[in-house]
């Protein structure tokens, strides 16, 4: 292999290497904001299951009131 096929190769591998660095770069970017996402998602849920943890709460009293005042559907 003559020196200039070295250093030609050397060059390209060189080359490879910051590509790879930037795609590492690249690749903790996303990571970083997919975990960020993640984190909002479960906020979400939480806040979701709170709501619906509180609408069923509404509906046995709103169904116990209305039991108290006969206005059972399936007493009309």
């Amino acid at each position: 292999m003559t020196t200039a096929q070295g250093d030609l190769i050397l060059e390209i591998l060189r080359r490879m290497q910051t590509d790879i660095a930037d795609i590492k770069r690249e690749l903790t970017s996303q990571s970083m904001r997919i975990n960020s996402l993640e984190d909002h998602f479960r906020g979400t849920l939480s806040t979701l299951y709170g709501i619906q943890s509180d609408v069923a709460h509404l509906k046995v009293r709103v169904d116990r009131i209305e039991h108290r005042l006969g206005l059972n559907e399936s007493e009309h």
